[in-house]
């Protein structure tokens, strides 16, 4: 059973990076005439790159410098997996305790909780970021004092504010989701035949609600992941932070592609891959994500 499991997960890992792969060479096909196969000598190139990185350089979109791949490319991937990182675990944890404070509420400001969510969820990220970019300028010069960076600059980026915007919709989305859940599963027998047992809702919903709805929660974060990953690329270009998006969107060189769309989405994939695994051992059954 461990060795299919294993042969598997290998084969998702294997179909994920020749994706990649492939993905990588769409730029060697395109041409001036139109799209065709790429050449052997340009193939040859591509895996000459991908074996000795070191050599690799990009020319910067601003200032037009020649600059080696490496080691910049480790900052533009601290830079964008800890906004996103950060981001991701902020929206977690204030969704989780705004939905559980929920069901403590009169039925008035549950439902105002909810008409605010809905109204807030269909506001465009972009307005999101704009606004707090304004907002955070407008605070600095009224105050003198500033509470986020709201421009990166050079090696200083921001990193406050982007992690703040980043993770408005994801909350929403979030939140929203874990009401549904949370009111289905409060309809449930077993919840039921604890209430006639006289064990308090605050118990109920810590030690049975919550593990069964986190477990239906965790099927909605590859969509939580894509909505992240979507509106990082708006946020480094509009908050000036050069991140894996902008080698991943501005330069076409398929060597550069393929590592910065490795140093992106592999740990993605090992953090849902760690999800699956910590499930598993917290509840005793799977959750393929």
């Amino acid at each position: 059973m461990k060795i299919d499991m294993f042969i598997q997960e290998s084969g998702k890992l294997f179909i994920f990076l020749s994706c990649i792969f492939l993905i990588s060479l769409i730029p060697l096909c395109i041409t001036s005439n139109g799209l065709h196969l790429p050449d052997i000598d340009k193939i040859a190139a591509f895996f000459h790159d991908l074996i000795s990185p070191q050599t690799l350089t990009y020319i910067h979109s601003i200032s037009g410098v020649e600059r080696p791949l490496f080691p910049f490319i480790f900052d533009a991937f601290r830079s964008s997996f800890t906004i996103f990182s950060l981001s991701l675990l902020l929206s977690l944890s204030i969704a989780l305790l705004l939905a559980c404070v929920q069901q403590f509420l009169p039925p008035h400001l549950r439902q105002l909780m909810q008409t605010a969510a809905s109204f807030l969820h269909t506001i465009p990220d972009l307005v999101y970021i704009v606004s707090a970019q304004l907002l955070v300028v407008a605070v600095y010069q009224l105050t003198q004092i500033r509470f986020f960076r709201f421009t990166g600059a050079g090696e200083a980026e921001a990193v406050g504010l982007p992690i703040l915007v980043l993770s408005i919709i994801p909350t929403l989305f979030l939140y929203h989701t874990l009401v549904n859940l949370m009111e289905m599963e409060w309809q449930k027998p077993y919840i039921e035949l604890a209430k006639s047992k006289g064990i308090s809702r605050f118990a109920i919903l810590q030690k049975h609600l919550l593990r069964n709805v986190l477990v239906q929660l965790s099927y909605h974060l590859k969509f939580i992941i894509a909505t992240l990953l979507g509106n990082l690329f708006i946020v480094e270009v509009l908050f000036n932070n050069l991140g894996l998006t902008t080698f991943l969107l501005s330069y076409n060189q398929p060597a550069i592609f393929f590592i910065s769309a490795l140093l992106l989405f592999l740990p993605i994939y090992s953090l849902l891959k760690l999800i699956e695994i910590g499930l598993f051992l917290l509840l005793g059954k799977g959750a393929e994500l």
